[in-house]
């Protein structure tokens, strides 16, 4: 432990006194009247038994055979840090008390780093800046190998590094980690991958070293000649830049170089130095392939189903498996049907498009007690909603622009969820509560540039939130909010007062900028992250636990499953043939996150894997650099969900050439169709139009005075190539990237 978490060190304990680590402890703590040891029990073979089963077969090896101390390990100096004394003094007080957790280890010891409190370093964000960001953890890992290897406290074979975000979730869990020992050895290290979900919208992207490294929380053999090495090596790259490395995952780097060759590559800034010149290093490939050499055979890193790493990822009881201690998880509750009751609202543009979502309803693990479908006012509602589902469906014609059916849906539930005909609910909508104050845990994406500001309607969304509350700096996206209906009404109430009964005048004080760019790529009508403002600047956000997704991921409630079709429908047959024309569509269909069952994501030809866990389909690993299974995507979008094409029962959807939805004569009812999601405008070659062109592509997006004629004339010289019909010059266009200015969802 270090000093910012010292003072709440001894809750870590808390959960020892309920979740005896030994046999004979959960005999003081009453958990067993009579408890007899086997002492005729060999060490636990998992091959022997059945995977479900694994760890209900382990004995209490620990006193037969094996003996554990107890070290608090501070990363500075105890007499310069008061609260640091006081938490150990209470944990050792506890460990002298009768009974209890204490009999599961012989002695305690209070030891210390000594790091200087300077140096003691742990910046996260500073990671692609400063090289000795985690430098505090680094040292105190070397320093912990040393005490441990030293035999100044007792002569140990090895230890079990615990920080104090692993938390035990069963009983005995010391006799199956020392079982585990017994099972696996030889081995330098004994722990477990990253094991959660956050990582699979970029699992591609991430380098083989970190997919494979083993968390710090794990058991280390200090009597391993590969250990004596790579802690070695740590130390003698304390003053470098692979200081940046965390010390668990510079050790995998280590042993990927030596036996794939991969040599790592770091931050471009801890690259320089102070003079801003690039610092050469030393080349170490052939020493650790040495390495690998030598002890590639015994296989000495080893993975242990006892230990689970979720590195601060979100889960509900059922992601949880047979492990018996889980570190970096938040464990949050379940949708109680008790106590929420839910109301889907679908956004609907024709009379069966939500046909798929409505037929699919009650194969889903989902908190859904009514639905209700969002028509235009001249779409007949369908008469046969109940054999479709079992969950009772609503038609309503709605009365104003479908982008406002976020505030006039009718909803009679205390809360409620967005979606639009083009998705489906996902397998399992996993909505998250906090145990005990069951508030909504609702994920956000920081308003900064990397996450937002970079991109055009993301910039707009925040400006627009910030109307309601200055500096508000969260991104919360529409199909991911769980709305409250009361609250929701106030919002919507203030919104139209503000904005207009149809958000006519959303963008009224922006007319300098309409001077300027023409158009304005942002909503154009109420969010989840304007609702959120809002509740901030009432002090009602408190009503919600929100957390970053760029830190704890998210999983989609819904999953788009119509995407052509939507970009279809929002075409002219002239507008498609232009953008036929004009574009090269390098949407793919290969995103391994759409298919939901085993069977479709392992049959799916494309190298997609299943997580057992999450039930969740993910993307394979690949070499650093290598060519994703889906090489060209399109441009980051807003999008709530991913795509790819299924084999989907045929829906009633108008099987002419897509057109726009209906025109007449009354332009209060035209209004209706331009949805925020669908319209498109046709572009003619005057200099306005090639204008608002680069606006869609993405290529002018930042603040309002930019300089456009560069672009312009960029754009006017590939559509002069393109008129000449070559179809070489046509496959040179770039896309256009129309999801920037339609879509809902910020990437992360």
């Amino acid at each position: 432990f270090c000093e910012f978490d010292a003072g709440p060190l001894p809750t870590t304990f808390t959960c020892w006194n309920s979740l005896a680590p030994c046999k004979t402890a959960a005999a003081d703590l009453g958990e067993y009247e009579d408890l007899e040891l086997d002492e005729d029990e060999g060490p636990w073979n998992p091959d022997e038994v059945g995977e479900e089963k694994w760890f209900d077969t382990v004995g209490s090896d620990l006193f037969r055979d094996a003996g554990a101390d107890l070290f608090l390990f501070y990363s500075q100096t105890f007499s310069e840090n008061e609260v640091a004394i006081k938490a150990v003094d209470e944990i050792i007080d506890s460990y002298n008390e009768p009974g209890g957790w204490s009999q599961c280890f012989e002695n305690i010891y209070a030891i210390e780093a000594n790091i200087p409190q300077e140096l003691d370093l742990y910046i996260p964000s500073a990671q692609e800046e400063l090289y000795n960001w985690v430098n505090g953890p680094n040292r105190q890992f070397e320093a912990a190998f040393r005490i441990i290897q030293s035999g100044e406290w007792g002569h140990f074979d090895g230890f079990y590094l615990m920080e104090g975000d692993s938390v035990p979730i069963k009983a005995h869990w010391l006799d199956v980690v020392l079982s585990e020992i017994a099972s696996y050895r030889p081995f330098a290290i004994l722990g477990a991958q990253y094991d959660g979900d956050k990582w699979d919208n970029f699992y591609e992207d991430i380098p083989l070293s970190l997919l494979h490294h083993t968390n710090g929380n794990a058991i280390y053999n200090t009597s391993h000649p590969l250990m004596e090495r790579l802690v070695g090596q740590l130390e003698v790259e304390a003053p470098c830049p692979y200081n940046s490395i965390p010390y668990d995952y510079r050790m995998s780097q280590m042993w990927v170089e030596g036996t794939l060759q991969i040599v790592p590559k770091l931050a471009p800034k801890i690259m320089l130095n102070e003079e801003g010149e690039n610092i050469t290093l030393s080349n170490n490939t052939a020493m650790f392939t040495k390495w690998g050499e030598m002890f590639q055979h015994e296989d000495p890193f080893r993975y242990t189903k006892v230990i689970h790493n979720y590195a601060a990822t979100n889960l509900i009881p059922r992601h949880l498996g047979p492990e018996y201690i889980i570190h970096g998880a938040k464990l949050y509750s379940p949708w109680d049907p008790t106590r929420i009751n839910v109301t889907l609202v679908v956004s609907e543009w024709f009379s069966d498009r939500s046909t798929h979502l409505l037929k699919t309803l009650d194969q889903k693990d989902h908190p859904f007690s009514e639905v209700i479908i969002m028509l235009p006012p001249i779409i007949a509602e369908r008469d046969d909603y109940e054999e479709l589902t079992v969950v009772p469906v609503r038609p309503q014609h709605r009365q104003g622009p479908d982008v406002l059916d976020l505030c006039d849906a009718t909803v009679n539930s205390e809360w409620f969820m967005l979606t639009n005909s083009y998705h489906h609910v996902a397998r399992h909508v996993d909505l998250m509560f906090t145990p005990g104050t069951f508030k909504p845990v609702v994920p956000f994406t920081p308003a900064t540039y990397p996450f937002c500001f970079k991109f055009a309607y993301c910039k707009e969304t925040v400006s627009l939130a910030q109307r309601f509350k200055a500096g508000f700096d969260k991104v919360v996206q529409d199909f991911d909010m769980l709305y409250k209906t009361e609250e929701r009404n106030k919002f919507c109430d203030e919104w139209k007062s503000r904005f207009g009964e149809q958000g006519e005048d959303l963008y009224k004080r922006e007319k300098h900028r309409l001077l300027t760019r023409k158009k304005i790529v942002g909503p154009t009508g109420p969010t989840a992250t304007s609702y959120t403002s809002f509740l901030a600047r009432e002090g009602k956000d408190g009503m919600y636990k929100l957390t970053d997704r760029s830190l704890y991921g998210a999983r989609d409630p819904f999953i788009k499953i119509f995407y052509k079709e939507e970009k279809m429908d929002s075409y002219t047959p002239e507008e498609l043939a232009l953008k036929t024309a004009l574009s090269n569509d390098n949407q793919t269909d290969c995103n391994c996150k759409a298919f939901e069952t085993k069977e479709s994501c392992e049959g799916s030809g494309i190298g997609c894997l299943w997580r057992e866990r999450f039930e969740s389909c993910h993307p394979p690993e690949m070499f650093d650099d290598g060519t994703p299974i889906c090489p060209v995507t399109d441009a980051p979008t807003m999008a709530p969900t991913t795509y790819i094409e299924f084999d989907l029962e045929q829906t009633d959807a108008p099987t002419i050439t897509p057109t726009r939805a209906p025109v007449v004569p009354d332009p209060w009812f035209a209004a209706l169709f331009k949805n925020r999601e669908h319209e498109r405008l046709k572009l003619g070659d005057t200099e306005e139009g090639l204008e608002e062109e680069a606006l869609r592509d993405g290529e002018l997006q930042e603040d309002d005075d930019f300089f456009v004629d560069e672009i312009i004339d960029d754009l006017s010289a590939r559509r002069t190539e393109d008129a000449g019909g070559s179809e070489g010059d046509a496959d040179k266009v770039k896309e256009s990237s129309d999801e920037e200015e339609t879509s809902e969802e910020v990437p992360a």
